[in-house]
């Protein structure tokens, strides 16, 4: 990381006027984005479906039983899907990022991702198709482990978090590894999941996923400026009134579980709650009121396009996961470089 959290409030205090205009037009400009990708990407695919008939389908008018079908059942979802997949894991790598002090954590860095998979994995082994409540339910036994193991003294340190977050991942990732090896050659269908995929999303799905896109991103704006303090260190959070404890697990426990619902129905998608909170930290600040609901938008739009682009200029189904980690690996390698630049100049001066 460049510098770190705490050091970023200081440099942007004295600009906050800028940054507020700057951030609300990058919002209206994020929002507007969305509506038109979304209603852009309805109409493309194998089956093209021009624009007007797309708004007339989604506005009640079916004049093509086929194209309404397409529309209603197959790609809307999807798109609906994706939005909110990626807004909750955008608005959720923010959370961590703030609660363990760390730029560089992700919604995954507290093992849920690998308690999900592993859930699904196990679902999908003894024949379902579609592992939502069992990886759920792996997601919050890697949660309620996590919390146990970094208990220390009555308090949630950042780095014990961390540090169990890594030890129950491990763990799952080494059971992952043996259902592969029970499948044999049926293997593909568990790896296409696992890599993180929105083919098949229905309806049902992204009701399931609604209150938890809402949740987290209400919840988060309402306690962005308790985050901000945090931010600030425990002990200044502490002064000024908040009780850090609290805060930092309630918000975890929103943030995993919400992760653990968007791994339940599109798998492990990787970068994105990384690469997005990182970036809009850098270009407008670190002040939550802005970041969370930018990162929620950006998260939104990233996954929508990487999916779209994937489905409609290949034309074949290749898992999202995939393009999401091929842009976000390189930006991973820029701020580890960014890292050592700051660190050796720092220690020069």
């Amino acid at each position: 990381m460049a510098i770190s959290i705490s050091e970023h409030h200081n440099r942007w205090s004295s600009h906050i006027t800028r940054q507020e205009v700057s951030a609300w037009l990058c919002t209206l400009i994020l929002f507007v984005a969305l509506l038109f990708f979304s209603v852009y990407f309805i109409g493309k695919g194998f089956i093209e479906i021009p624009l007007s008939e797309v708004w007339k389908i989604l506005g009640g008018e079916a004049t093509n039983e086929v194209w309404h079908d397409v529309v209603l059942h197959i790609r809307l979802p999807r798109v609906l899907g994706s939005l909110l997949i990626g807004a909750i894991l955008g608005c959720s790598g923010c959370m961590f990022q703030a609660l363990l002090l760390n730029p560089l954590a992700s919604p995954y860095t507290l093992g849920v991702s690998g308690g999900a998979a592993f859930g699904g994995a196990c679902a999908i082994y003894l024949g379902l198709s579609k592992p939502i409540f069992p990886a759920f339910l792996g997601g919050l036994v890697s949660l309620l482990l996590v919390l146990s193991m970094s208990k220390r003294r009555g308090n949630f340190q950042p780095e014990n978090l961390v540090l169990a977050g890594i030890i129950v991942s491990s763990v799952f990732s080494a059971g992952i590894s043996f259902i592969k090896h029970l499948f044999g050659e049926e293997v593909g269908s568990l790896v296409f999941w696992l890599m993180g995929s929105l083919v098949g999303i229905r309806s049902v799905e992204v009701l399931w996923l609604l209150p938890f896109a809402l949740g987290i991103v209400v919840l988060g704006i309402l306690s962005a400026k308790a985050l901000d303090l945090l931010c600030l260190g425990d002990k200044t959070a502490r002064q000024s009134g908040v009780s850090t404890r609290t805060l930092r697990l309630s918000l975890l426990v929103i943030a995993t579980l919400s992760t653990a619902a968007a791994v339940s129905v599109g798998g492990v998608i990787a970068f994105v709650g990384l690469v997005v909170p990182h970036i809009f930290r850098i270009a407008f600040g670190p002040l939550h009121r802005y970041l969370l609901p930018l990162s929620a938008l950006g998260g939104a739009l990233l996954l929508l396009v990487s999916d779209n682009l994937v489905r409609v200029c290949f034309g074949v189904e290749i898992p999202v996961g995939v393009l999401t980690t091929l842009i976000g690996g390189p930006f991973f390698f820029y701020l580890f470089v960014q890292k050592i630049s700051w660190q050796g100049n720092h220690g020069k001066s």
